[in-house]
């Protein structure tokens, strides 16, 4: 029994810090104007129809964040 309260009282103390990892990602990234040519870059490499950023999908957002983070110097 009292393994099974520590086991409870550890995922306790652990869920938060989990969910504030999970939205460190959201955190980091911002859309400014200068990302805006890195954003057409990201389409045309992926053969995607060019748009503007404001009528990409959340898919498409999140695919960019991570393309754009193992490419930090894309132009």
């Amino acid at each position: 029994m009292r393994f099974l309260a520590t086991c409870v009282l550890a995922s306790s103390l652990l869920a938060p810090a989990a969910l504030i990892a999970q939205d460190h990602d959201h955190q980091t990234h911002e859309w400014t104007t200068t990302e805006d040519p890195h954003w057409h870059q990201y389409l045309k490499e992926h053969n995607k129809k060019d748009h503007d950023w404001d009528h990409a999908t959340k898919k498409e957002q999140a695919d960019y964040w991570k393309w754009r983070d193992k490419h930090p110097d894309a132009h």
